[in-house]
């Protein structure tokens, strides 16, 4: 691995921490990690960009706290949040998948990001209803959905919106990112 790619690594996981300290405690806390997951893959690249994140989920693994809240450790990966977290991963395979589809074309990266969202969504969800369905009560994976996702829809729209933008202006002051 070249120099430039594991100093982009650091970048990369150094912003991902950083949104991620950024919250609003709910339900499921509201942050900006959707934003920094699809900047990072619309400026790095789907390889890259799903390196660097599985590098971020790996060093909440190890307990750096990388995480919301300032936590770490595998209890927050196997708790009802850890879903939405493994879920990033997911995105980023899928974002990785397409990359050739998305790369460069406009607007594309839009849509690809928006089912990438869609499939972090289902998997923390589907994650969520197992882990806490007990001791919440949680009668379907519609009431998760209605508990966990649609208070974060278009918040996170927005961000998918945002890392566009960015990540199109980034990608061309920077050409060294990819």
């Amino acid at each position: 691995m070249k120099i430039k790619s594991i100093s982009n690594g650091g970048l990369a996981i150094a912003l991902l921490t950083i949104c991620s300290w950024i919250s609003i405690p709910c339900t499921i806390p509201f942050t900006m990690q959707t934003f920094a997951i699809f900047l990072i893959h619309n400026v790095f690249g789907g390889k890259y960009g799903t390196l660097y994140i599985s590098c971020y989920i790996g060093c909440g693994l190890f307990g750096l706290p990388v995480f919301s809240n300032f936590q770490g450790g595998i209890s927050v990966l196997l708790g009802p949040t850890g879903g939405y977290l493994l879920g990033f991963l997911i995105s980023s395979l899928f974002l990785w998948a397409t990359f050739s589809l998305w790369s460069g074309k406009k607007d594309r990266f839009l849509l690809f990001s928006l089912i990438g969202l869609f499939l972090c969504y289902s998997f923390g969800s589907f994650w969520f209803c197992i882990v806490d369905s007990i001791s919440l009560n949680i009668t379907s994976l519609f009431h998760v959905w209605m508990v966990c996702v649609f208070p974060f829809v278009i918040p996170d729209i927005v961000k998918i919106f945002l890392a566009d933008r960015i990540g199109k202006r980034l990608v061309h002051q920077l050409p060294w990112t990819r």
